[in-house]
Order: structure tokens, then C-alpha cells, then sequence
């Protein structure tokens, strides 16, 4: 991975098939599911010279987002968790960073989909400070900003910025990418990219009383998970295909094939409750082979 953000886990785009030739152009941050609301981002209101758009969210209850700029044309955008569920406006979002002269296009993308590829020609060549990866919003780990100096554009690039829930951890992502025009729409399709899957520290089948997962056969875990009277759900997940780039990444998950009949032979490698009374079994046909370290 790229590092990591307070809160966050970052991954390149360069995971996605469609877009290995543009590993150096493509960023991905990724973080506890909730619900996207765009806000006004922490002390850009009062920059010198900042305008402020904000539209009212879908319930009324709260601004849905808010852009700012200030005078030098950075314009400001604050992302924050609420309620899962709710749809991002994403057509209002764009109208409203095209309006500040930010050359934009907003996705929403839910878990097992994808914008079909190729969308348009990807720039490689990104001038530093164009934009910044979202950050934590200091005294709010719950939100992250981003800024984007619109002074930097060149003619006939677009800002490509995609919402998305992870189809591993089900948590809101966000990728950005800069393409030179025309950029198509997003068309949603299936997602049939391999997910790398991490051995989460935190993915721990805590209501299984210690017992061990990791391992044994489906028919074994289910008969323990029976026992406590859970339930159970299944994540899918094959070796991967290449030479893992990260030791603990020797598994991948293809969001086309989670309906696949499990069988009581195959292994578990990992389980994590996703909710409470409820496990998640991450299986496999065949285990990877041990690392040593």
C-alpha cells in the first residue's frame, strides 16, 4: 500500500485491470462505511475571499455539501460520515464544482459494480498540487477534506471523481483520476476485477467464544458457529493470481462470483463478525501456502 492516512487505508487504482497503465495517475483511499455527506470543509469558510456553495441534503435535516474557493482558486471539499444507506448526490456535486471552474464528473458506485471501462484517455503527467489525497479533518476523524487548485487544469481535462463501497469491507471509498476529454459517462457494470483481501488484524470471530477459525473446513465452522446459534455469511475468495504485492495479500475476491454454492470441504481463512450475531467465513478452494517472514 501507499501508506496510510489516519483513519484511512489507501490502494491504488492500478488494482482495477482497466487501469494498470495508469498506476502513477490514480488514487483510491478507503474507510468505515457510513454515508457520504459533502460539508463545508474545516477553515475554508473563513479563508480570505472564499465563496461558499451549499445545497440542502435529501432529508432537509443537514447541508447534503458545500464547496468552497478562495482567492488563489483552491477550492475546498469536505467528505463526513453519517448514516448508512443514502445515495450521494453526485450530479449536484459536479454541477456545483464546474460552477467554481473545477472540470468535474461525480460517480456514485455501489459494492459489486463498476463504470465500464475505457471511460477516456488517463494523464499521466499530473502537476504537483493539482489536487491532495483526502485528508483527516483535524478534531474530526469521522470527515476528510480534499482541495483542488483549479489554476492547474490544462484545456480539456477532466476531474474524474468516483463514491464507492468497497465490495470487500463494505466501507465508502473514493478514487480520483484525471482524463483528457471527451470522458464517457459512467455506464455501471459488473465488477468482475480481482479485490486483493487483506488479513485484517481487527477480523476476529469474537462471539466464537476463542475458537479458531483459521484453517479448518466450512463443515467445521459451521457446526461451531451452529453451536452459538449465529448466522452466517460467506465472502468468496480464490488465490491470487500473480505474486502477491503484499504479504498479506494472497487471496483475491471477484464480486461476480459471491454467489458461488459453497462447499463443506473448502477452508476458512479468516472469519470476522459483521454484525452482531452474525459471522463472516472467508473461504477458499485451496489455501495459500504459509509465509515466512
Amino acid at each position: 500500500m501507499n501508506g496510510s492516512l489516519t483513519g484511512f487505508e489507501e490502494r491504488r487504482l492500478a488494482e482495477l485491470k482497466e487501469h494498470v497503465a495508469a498506476r502513477a495517475a490514480a488514487e483510491r483511499v478507503i474507510r468505515p462505511r457510513r454515508r457520504i455527506v459533502l460539508a463545508v470543509a474545516a477553515g475554508a469558510a473563513v479563508a480570505a475571499g472564499a465563496s461558499v456553495v451549499t445545497v440542502s441534503s435529501l432529508g432537509g435535516a443537514a447541508p447534503a455539501y458545500a464547496v468552497t474557493k478562495d482567492s488563489d482558486g483552491i477550492v475546498y471539499v469536505t467528505v463526513r460520515d453519517t448514516a448508512p444507506g443514502d445515495v450521494p448526490d453526485v450530479k449536484g456535486l459536479t454541477g456545483q464544482l464546474k460552477s467554481l471552474n473545477v472540470p468535474a464528473t461525480v460517480d456514485y458506485v455501489p459494492a459489486g459494480q463498476k463504470c465500464r471501462e475505457p471511460r477516456g484517455t488517463v494523464v499521466t503527467d499530473i502537476p504537483r498540487g493539482l489536487y491532495h489525497t483526502p485528508t483527516t479533518i483535524p478534531g474530526d476523524p469521522d470527515g476528510w477534506q480534499m482541495q483542488i487548485d483549479t489554476k492547474l487544469f490544462k484545456p480539456g481535462q477532466t476531474f474524474v471523481w468516483s463514491l464507492d463501497v468497497d465490495p470487500v469491507t463494505g466501507w465508502n471509498g473514493t478514487s480520483t483520476i484525471l482524463m483528457r476529454d471527451p470522458v464517457a459517462p459512467c455506464e455501471l457494470v459488473p465488477d468482475d476485477s480481482p479485490h486483493y483481501v487483506s488479513t485484517m488484524p481487527w477480523a476476529k470471530a469474537t462471539s466464537l467464544g476463542g475458537y479458531q477459525a483459521q484453517g479448518k473446513t466450512v463443515g467445521e465452522v459451521l457446526s461451531e458457529i451452529d453451536k452459538r446459534g449465529l448466522k452466517v455469511t460467506y465472502l468468496v475468495t480464490e488465490l491470487a493470481p500473480d505474486k502477491p504485492r503484499y504479504p498479506d495479500m494472497s487471496y483475491v475476491m471477484y464480486p461476480t462470483k459471491q454467489n458461488t454454492p459453497v462447499g463443506k470441504d473448502w477452508f476458512v481463512w479468516q472469519a470476522d463478525e459483521v454484525e452482531k450475531g452474525v459471522i463472516r467465513v472467508y473461504v477458499t478452494q485451496k489455501l495459500a501456502a504459509p509465509r515466512h517472514h
